[in-house]
């Protein structure tokens, strides 16, 4: 079995700097969940001694930002999904069983994740979704799209039937002793204490609702694998009329959607359900059309000079995109167990601590792909996939060419 890496040539720089820019958005909507047990916490997850300036940065979260970025991570790994079988199918390469094992170890390598490090991991949710969609490979154009849209319109149609449920009968308990056993845990407590409150208070919070994850990310993947399938990154420029299309549809939607957050929020618009499960209805609704927005927006800069001297910036982040998600995990954890940070910092904090560091793997990044042909985490994902030592080193340096 023949095992290289993708040539720099056949590399598609679109994706990986949407990876990128996807990367940035992760970190941000991730943020909180390092600084709070928002779980635990009312009013979409917003502390009682909060700031001003924390309400504003949440609510600009919430139009821009939250569930605007994992949408685009979904979307992409059905991409990913249809280049990996394809180019393996056509080096004559068991694809099949090579996927399922790429999934497997995605699976470990979330779980891991998971249990050991943040209850917030998306990875193992990828993997098992990702099994779907060996369903779906050789199957017909049409299904896929038939497929996808039920699962997008049922889906959406449910959170819109939550926003008929009174708000009496959606009321949450108070947690806040259960607040204040995470604060005192995640700053005093050891490793063995966390990992006990992770697995005890934290995962069976989010297990129970795999499965409907599994629904709300799985259209994305097959929208991904279509647009991949009919050749939308490889033959860009053939398909610059849809893409505009979308791009004008995707944002007369958002112009709509994202506006009544705060309409909502702020009780200019009322419904039944209660402030924050109707927030977070148009939220994730909002969250599809600036997908799609910010996709198309990206593509689009592409065609000009000034879009990608702008964009190259963030392809070495999405070539190492696995290392980068694990790391920024890692990061955060370290600095604000350091720096006694958990449930006394505020959403500002947590800004200024996103942009540090995404800025710093910028960096870290082209000088690790200067060097080396993987991300440390994609070449250990490669080894086990192809149950083959793969070399790490580059031969001979990138940096001149990255940077001509």
């Amino acid at each position: 079995m023949k095992v290289a890496p993708v040539a720099e040539g056949e590399r598609i720089r679109q994706l990986d700097g949407i990876r990128g820019f996807a990367l940035l958005g992760i970190l941000l909507v991730n943020m909180p969940s390092f600084l709070f047990p928002i779980m635990f916490l009312p009013d979409a997850g917003m502390v009682n001694t909060h700031s001003e300036i924390d309400a504003w940065i949440r609510l600009l979260f919430n139009m821009f930002v939250q569930a605007k970025f994992y949408t685009i991570f979904s979307f992409l790994f059905g991409v990913g999904f249809f280049l990996f079988m394809h180019r393996a199918e056509s080096k004559q390469l068991p694809y099949r069983s090579l996927f399922t094992r790429r999934l497997a170890v995605l699976l470990i390598f979330g779980m891991a994740h998971l249990v050991f490090l943040w209850y917030g991991d998306i990875l193992h949710t990828y993997a098992l979704a990702g099994f779907l969609l060996l369903l779906f490979y050789h199957r017909q154009e049409k299904t896929i799209k038939r497929w996808a849209w039920t699962l997008l319109i049922g889906m959406q149609t449910l959170s819109a039937l939550i926003l008929a449920v009174p708000e009496d009968l959606g009321s949450m308990p108070d947690q806040s002793s259960l607040i204040q056993k995470a604060i005192n845990t995640y700053t005093n407590g050891s490793i063995i204490e966390r990992l006990q409150f992770r697995l005890g208070y934290e995962i069976p919070v989010v297990l129970p609702f795999e499965f409907f994850v599994i629904l709300s990310v799985f259209p994305l993947f097959l929208f991904g694998f279509l647009a991949a399938k009919r050749g939308v990154f490889t033959r860009t420029e053939e398909f610059i009329p849809a893409i505009r299309r979308v791009w004008w549809l995707a944002l007369s939607l958002s112009v709509v959607l994202v506006p009544m957050i705060p309409l909502v929020q702020f009780g200019i618009v009322k419904f039944p359900a209660s402030i924050s499960v109707a927030v977070q209805t148009f939220v994730t609704w909002s969250g599809l059309s600036l997908c799609a927005f910010y996709i198309t927006s990206l593509l689009l800069l592409y065609r000009k000079e000034s879009g990608q001297r702008i964009l190259k910036h963030l392809e070495p982040v999405g070539r190492m995109a696995l290392s980068n998600y694990l790391s920024q995990t890692i990061i955060v954890i370290l600095v604000v167990r350091v720096g006694h940070l958990y449930g006394t910092s505020g959403l500002a904090l947590g800004l200024v601590l996103s942009l540090v560091i995404f800025s710093a793997q910028i960096l870290a990044s082209r000088w690790w792909l200067a060097n080396y042909q993987f991300g440390p985490a994609e070449w250990l994902w490669r080894c086990l996939t192809y149950g083959k030592f793969v070399p790490m080193k580059r031969k001979g340096g990138l940096l001149s060419k990255t940077s001509s």
